[in-house]
């Protein structure tokens, strides 16, 4: 099976290395990230140091791994909404437009192949990219002492959180021939994922609670808490699946338009 679609996927990674927008893209993200990490740093550094401020804020004491480690990868999982839309705007609202889509529709590739492949090209950039971010982890043991396992499933988790991204920025890219649009539709769609929760109260009932476990940032959360539960990998994985899904449905509609 990997045969079938490892030609598109290799093509598809290599358009990355030779195009500016994933060096521009994956720049934003880690200066960003860097930042955040910086203040997040900053901010318990001034936290520790100087009880007066403590008191002002409302804390008695400061938990560095609540503090520094929950912060930082709520902060990815909020920062990836930007730039994923970005990796994924192109896959195939670029073929349409350069009218290369047609081609590779005739070759002896079926939707699933060009779906997967395209989805697993961008994947593997945005792991890659986070992977970059594990020096943080060494970092924060230098100047403080997170609990590392919360630490590893946050990351984990940041994982699940950018594979749905990318399943869903590629549906939006399979919606449009223009990568600007692509990109809008993918943030939009993921941003109503992530907020959807935030239309009811903490102790909604009925609808309300549906919609919160619905949320991409509720379940998302859970990781940053260091909670690793099947629900939330469950949850992800069956974002990937249904955006994969309905992107292969607009392949196909697509053929039978031709």
């Amino acid at each position: 099976m990997w045969h079938k679609f490892m030609p598109i996927y290799r093509r598809e990674l290599k358009s990355y290395f030779t195009s500016p927008t994933g060096y521009i893209a994956a720049a934003m993200f880690l200066f960003l990230s860097g930042l955040f990490f910086y203040g997040i740093m900053e901010n318990f550094s001034e936290l520790s140091g100087n009880a007066e401020y403590r008191k002002q804020v409302g804390l008695d004491h400061v938990n560095f791994t609540q503090h520094a480690v929950k912060q930082l990868y709520w902060s990815i999982n909020f920062l990836l909404l930007f730039i994923v839309p970005i990796f994924t705007m192109r896959l195939i609202a670029e073929e349409k437009k350069s009218g290369t889509f047609e081609l590779l529709t005739s070759l002896p590739f079926t939707d699933w192949n060009i779906v997967i492949a395209k989805y697993l090209a961008a994947y593997t950039l945005v792991a890659g990219m986070l992977l970059i971010t594990v020096y943080y982890i060494p970092v924060m043991a230098r100047f403080g002492q997170p609990d590392m396992s919360v630490v590893w499933v946050a990351f984990l988790g940041t994982l699940f959180v950018a594979a749905a991204y990318v399943a869903v920025g590629l549906f939006a890219s399979s919606l449009t021939e223009n990568q600007i649009t692509a990109a809008i539709f993918a943030f939009v769609a993921l941003l109503g994922l992530f907020l959807i929760g935030d239309v009811t109260t903490p102790t909604g009932q009925g609808i309300g609670r549906t919609l919160e476990r619905l949320s991409m940032r509720w379940h998302s959360e859970q990781f940053t808490q260091g909670v690793l539960r099947l629900e939330d990998a469950a949850y992800f994985t069956i974002i990937v699946i249904i955006f994969l899904f309905l992107t292969c449905r607009c392949l196909e509609l697509r053929r039978w338009r031709v």
